[in-house]
This record gives structure tokens, C-alpha cells and sequence, in this order.
């Protein structure tokens, strides 16, 4: 439409008429102004189509950046849950350590006691170790006099010299009873080798 417009005020313009020039500069003028109209329509269009490729390059943006801060929020609470196991487990372990050491200071305690009672124990074994070889001794004296035919006498012991009480003296309380206590008569202790010879 410019075009022909354009043509139209040449040959308005060629024309020798001073009417034919005015119409010529009328159209040169109106097609100016539709010109400039169309002109402003374009750049008006050019700026809607401008502003909504913003919009959509703001919008893309922040979903994107909501996404993003999803994803780190999700990876920070994931982080969060492996240290919150972590130390979990850390503390369990220190717990079983705790443990473990007082078990092992009470079985150190225990070891030493066990040794303590191991030593008295070989202690009381040697001496009684000994006390036997001194027996074993006196018995093959003892076994090598009577194959000679040598008689031991024993000492004669009474039950007074023994330290045990006789009747009177256990019923002149007024404990007239038929039935004795044997558990409060004391015995003498008789040895090993006076009950062999016995």
C-alpha cells in the first residue's frame, strides 16, 4: 500500500496542475501518516512480544530457582539425617567404649585378686606340699620300724586330759537330761599316724 501510494503522488507530482500537486502532497501526507501508524503498531507489537519473552524468561527463572532451592533443601535435610545417624552411631559406639573399659578395669581388678588368691594358694600348697614329705618321712620310719618288729607304744590320753566334760559336769546345771548334746562335746583331735597305730 505504501508503494502505491508512493506512485500515486510521483505521477500526482508530474502532473503540471497546481490541483493535481496539492492531492499529490495530500496522499504523500496521509500515506505518511498511516505510514507512521503501521510504524507504531510494529514497535508496539514489538515491545508485547519483548515483554512477554521477559515474563517467560522471569517466570523460567524463578522456577528454576525454586526448584534449585528444593533440591538443596532436600540434599541439606539429606546431610542433616546422615550426620544425625552419624552421630548416633558415634554415641553408641562411646557407650560400648564406656563399657568395655569397665569391664576391662573390673576383670583387671579381678585379675589381680585371682592372683592374689593364685600365690596364697601355692603358697598354702607348698607348705602343705612340705608337711606331706615330713609325713611320708615319719611313715617310712614308722613302716621300717614296725617291719622290724618294733611296737610303738602310743601315749595314753583320758578323756579328762582331752578337755572333755564328763557327765557331772555337763548335768550340775540342773540339766538333768537322758539325752546328750553331742555337739557341744569336744573331742580331741586324734593324728594321722596315732590312728594308723591304733
Amino acid at each position: 500500500m505504501l508503494i502505491v501510494c508512493t506512485v500515486l503522488a510521483i505521477a500526482c507530482a508530474v502532473i503540471p496542475s497546481v490541483w493535481a500537486a496539492r492531492a499529490g502532497v495530500l496522499v504523500a501526507l496521509v500515506v505518511a501518516w498511516v505510514s507512521v501508524l503501521m510504524a507504531w503498531r510494529q514497535v508496539e507489537n514489538l515491545r508485547i512480544s519483548h515483554l512477554a519473552e521477559l515474563k517467560a524468561m522471569r517466570q523460567s527463572a524463578v522456577e528454576q530457582e525454586q526448584r534449585h532451592h528444593k533440591e538443596s533443601m532436600e540434599m541439606i535435610d539429606t546431610f542433616a539425617n546422615r550426620v544425625g545417624m552419624l552421630s548416633k552411631t558415634l554415641s553408641d559406639a562411646r557407650t560400648k567404649l564406656d563399657r568395655a573399659e569397665n569391664e576391662l578395669s573390673t576383670l583387671r581388678g579381678d585379675k589381680a585378686a585371682l592372683q592374689y588368691k593364685v600365690a596364697a594358694g601355692n603358697k598354702k600348697i607348698n607348705s602343705l606340699e612340705s608337711r606331706i614329705a615330713e609325713l611320708e618321712t615319719e611313715l617310712a620310719g614308722v613302716l621300717a620300724d614296725a617291719e622290724q618288729g618294733q611296737v610303738v607304744d602310743l601315749p595314753a590320753r583320758t578323756v579328762a586330759d582331752a578337755g572333755v566334760p564328763s557327765a557331772e559336769d555337763i548335768w550340775e546345771n540342773g540339766n538333768d537330761s537322758t539325752i546328750v548334746d553331742l555337739s557341744r562335746v569336744a573331742f580331741p583331735e586324734i593324728s594321722h599316724d596315732e590312728r594308723r597305730h591304733a
